[in-house]
C-alpha cells in the first residue's frame, strides 16, 4: 500500500499545477509494488475549484495499475485538512464539495477535515465524505474549523445518523459513532451549545466501547456546557465504554468542582490512560485532588499530564505529588502544572515526590525518574521551592530531563542564578522572574497558620531543603487505594 501526498511547499494549486501533481501520482503508482493506495494527503495547499475538479477526477478514475480500480476504491485514510485557505466562500465550498464527493463511495477508516473554515454551509459541503462511511469510519478530526453551536449540532446529526428533530429516537439507529475509536474537536469555540452536541456524540459512541482518543478542547464553554460533556463521559464510563481510552484532552472547559467529580469517576474506569490534558478547566484544589487520587488509584500509566491553569494551591498539591511519585519512574515523561498557585510548599511536595525512588516500581528495573519535560512557571514559587529544585538537579534526580520551565516565579537573584547553573540549557529563559520580593520570608510561620495542612500530609520541610529529609518525609504521604 502506498501514500499519495500533494508534493511541494504550501501553495495555491491551480488547474495546471493539479495536472502536474496527478502526473507525479500516476508515476508513483506505476512504480509501486502495491496495487492499492492506502492514504491520500491533500493538506497544506489551497486548491482552486478547477484544481479540485482535476484531483477528484483522478481519485475516481479506474486505473490499470490498480487492477482496474480507482484510488478512492481502496483508500483508507483521507487527510483533507487545510485545503481552502484564502479561497472566497463560494469557491471554498465548491472545493470541499468536489473533493469530499470523490470519497463518498470509499470505505475510509480515517478522515481529517481540520483547518477548513466551515460553518453550516461547510458541514453540508463535507457531508458526503462522512455519510458515506457509516460502516467503516474509525477516526475523525475536525479541529480549528470555526464550528458554531448550530454547526456542531449538524455534525452531531451526521455522526449519530438522525435529523435534528429526532434525537430521542436514535438509540437503535446504525451510525458513524458506532465504530469511532478517535474523535478530535479542538479550537472550534462552539460554546455551551457545542458542548451539548458533543455530549450527544459521546453518548452514541459509548455503544461501541471502542473509544481510545477523545479531544474536545478550546471550546470557550461555560459551566453548563462543560457539565454536559463531563456527565456524558461519566455515563459512558459507567457503562464500561471507556476501558480502552488512552488519550483525553479536555483543555479550556469550565468544569469546576462538580465537573471534576464527574471526571474523577470517569478516570477510575480508564486503566489505560497515557495522555491527560485538563489545562484551564477551573478544577480548583478539591477537583484537582479528586482527579489525581482517581488517576493514582486506577494505576493509569500516564506519559503526559497537564494540570496547568486550574487555580491549584499548596492545599491541592498533595494528591498530585502522590500521583507523580507513583509514575515518575515508570511512565511519566511530561508534567505541566504551570499557571497555578502551588507556592514553594506545593513545589517542595513535588520535589518530595521525585525523591521517592524506593517506591518507583519493580526493584529489578531501573528506578530513575524518567521525566523529560517539566513546566512549573507562574506558581508564586520563591526561594524555598527554588532550592528544592536545585537539590533535585544537584543530586541528579532528573537524569532524563530535557526541558524545564520555571519562568514567572519569584526567585531571588542568587537562587535564580543557581537554577541556571544546575539546569543549564535545559532551563527555559526566566525573563519574567520577579526577584524583588522574598515571598518565602514567612515560610515557617505560614505553615503554623495553616493547621489544616497536616491532615493532607503536607509537613513543613523548612527553608533548607535536604534530600535525605525529603526522602523520609515522602514516605509519610499516603492515600488509601
Amino acid at each position: 500500500m502506498s501514500t499519495l501526498i500533494a508534493p511541494g511547499p504550501r501553495e495555491v494549486v491551480s488547474e495546471e499545477r493539479a495536472v502536474e501533481i496527478v502526473i507525479e501520482w500516476k508515476a508513483q503508482i506505476k512504480s509501486a509494488s502495491s496495487s492499492s493506495v492506502e492514504t491520500v494527503v491533500l493538506t497544506n495547499k489551497s486548491y482552486t475549484a478547477e484544481a479540485a475538479s482535476v484531483i477528484a477526477t483522478f481519485l475516481t478514475e479506474k486505473l490499470s495499475d490498480l487492477d482496474g480500480k480507482s484510488v478512492a476504491d481502496g483508500v483508507k485514510v483521507a487527510d483533507l485538512s487545510d485545503m481552502i485557505a484564502s479561497r472566497m466562500e463560494k469557491e471554498g465550498l465548491q472545493v470541499l464539495t468536489t473533493i469530499c464527493n470523490a470519497f463518498e463511495g470509499s470505505n475510509l477508516d480515517e478522515v481529517d477535515l481540520s483547518d477548513n473554515a466551515m460553518g453550516s454551509k461547510g458541514i453540508s459541503a463535507c457531508s458526503s465524505v462522512l455519510q458515506g462511511q457509516t460502516s467503516s469510519l474509525k477516526r475523525l478530526s475536525m479541529c480549528n474549523n470555526g464550528l458554531s453551536a448550530d454547526s456542531m449540532d449538524e455534525v452531531a446529526d451526521i455522526l449519530t445518523g438522525v435529523s435534528g428533530d429526532n434525537h430521542e429516537n436514535s438509540e437503535n439507529a446504525s451510525c458513524i459513532c458506532d465504530n469511532l475509536t478517535k474523535i478530535n474537536f479542538y479550537n472550534n469555540m462552539s460554546g455551551d451549545g457545542g458542548c451539548k452536541a458533543f455530549a450527544r456524540i459521546l453518548k452514541k459512541c459509548g455503544s461501541s466501547k471502542a473509544l481510545s482518543d477523545i479531544r474536545f478542547s478550546g471550546t470557550r464553554a461555560g459551566r453548563p456546557g462543560s457539565l454536559h460533556v463531563s456527565e456524558a463521559l461519566k455515563s459512558i464510563a459507567d457503562s464500561g465504554s471507556l476501558e480502552k481510552l488512552t488519550r483525553l484532552d479536555l483543555a479550556d472547559n469550565t468544569f469546576g468542582t462538580e465537573g471534576a467529580a464527574n471526571l474523577s469517576s470517569v478516570f477510575s474506569k480508564c486503566p489505560h490512560l497515557t495522555y491527560v490534558n485538563l489545562r484551564d478547566c477551573i478544577l480548583n484544589d478539591e477537583g484537582a485532588n479528586a482527579i489525581c487520587k482517581s488517576l493514582w488509584s486506577i494505576g493509569a500509566p500516564l506519559v503526559h499530564l497537564d494540570m496547568s491553569g486550574n487555580e491549584i494551591t499548596k492545599n491541592g498539591s498533595s494528591n498530585l505529588a502522590e500521583l507523580v511519585e507513583d509514575i515518575a519512574c515508570s511512565s511519566l515523561k511530561v508534567l505541566h502544572c504551570e499557571e497555578n498557585e502551588l507556592s514553594s510548599r506545593g513545589i517542595v511536595l513535588l520535589a518530595l515526590a521525585l525523591v521517592g525512588e524506593s517506591d518507583c516500581g519493580d526493584e529489578s528495573q531501573s528506578s530513575s525518574c524518567i521525566l523529560e519535560e517539566i513546566r512549573l512557571g507562574m506558581n508564586e514559587c520563591g526561594n524555598v521551592g527554588g532550592r528544592a529544585l536545585i537539590g533535585l538537579a544537584s543530586a541528579d534526580k532528573l537524569p532524563a530531563l530535557k526541558k524545564i520551565c520555571l519562568d514567572n516565579n519569584m526567585f531571588q537573584d542568587d537562587v535564580a542564578e543557581e537554577l541556571v547553573n544546575v539546569y543549564g540549557e535545559k532551563l527555559e529563559e526566566m525573563e519574567d522572574n520577579d526577584p524583588d520580593e522574598d515571598i518565602d520570608e514567612d515560610y515557617d510561620s505560614d505553615e503554623d497558620d495553616d493547621g489544616d495542612n497536616s491532615d493532607d500530609g503536607q509537613k513543613d520541610v523548612g527553608n533548607d531543603v535536604d534530600l535525605d529529609d525529603l526522602q523520609e518525609k515522602v514516605s509519610k504521604m499516603s492515600l488509601k487505594r
